[in-house]
């Protein structure tokens, strides 16, 4: 499957845009976040332990005081819960909401299912725009002191002391999605290029 182009924010919305399925939460952003500030350090991979419309309603109940920056299904749809660049900080992994985004990822329940094909392509579209927007490298990192594509269990206890993304192999699925969003070849025509071939963006 060919790798979509570039995706961009939008600076009066703050809406993620580009050739990529995606949907915005109403209300935007979702009631479960907050307004504030902070430099941030990457972005944290979460798993869902469900699905995205489960997700969304759950993003969307107060009660759970619990949300995200984006969500992906398995075909590789994106959901958006609140805006970049004014300032909302999704409730995702406690003390480290701050200073990172977050990406959740569904799984139908089950931690060992690996990401699709179409999750690994959305999740490497909204690390690059994210990397490019925010100004933090693009590379795995398994350290909160570190920058670039984290996981919530990094965090430890200060994080909620979760497992999440997984046991199972998510985790190291970041290696793929970090190597997808940083492919750009050598030739200078503004392509990725993936193991499908390259697709001009």
């Amino acid at each position: 499957m060919p790798i979509p182009g570039r995706l961009e924010v939008d600076s009066a919305t703050g809406h993620v845009t580009g050739p990529i399925s995606i949907t915005y939460n109403n209300p935007w952003p979702c009631p479960n976040g907050r307004f504030g500030s902070g430099a941030i350090q990457g972005v944290v991979m979460h798993t869902m332990v469900g699905n995205l419309p489960g997700t969304i309603s759950v993003f969307n109940n107060p009660s759970f005081q619990a949300s995200a920056h984006f969500g992906i299904d398995q075909a590789g749809n994106v959901h958006q819960f609140g805006p970049l660049g004014k300032g909302w900080i999704a409730w995702a992994q406690e003390a480290g909401n701050d200073t990172w985004y977050s990406i959740e990822h569904a799984d139908n329940g089950n931690t060992q299912n690996p990401l699709t094909t179409q999750q690994v392509t959305a999740s490497a579209q909204l690390v690059e725009v994210l990397s490019r927007f925010a100004g933090f490298p693009l590379q795995v990192t398994d350290s909160t002191a570190g920058t670039g594509y984290g996981t919530h269990v990094m965090g430890g206890s200060a994080w909620g002391g979760h497992t999440c993304p997984g046991p199972g192999p998510r985790a190291g699925q970041r290696n793929a999605i970090v190597a997808l969003a940083t492919e750009d070849p050598s030739a200078g025509t503004g392509r990725f290029i993936d193991r499908f071939g390259p697709v001009a963006w």
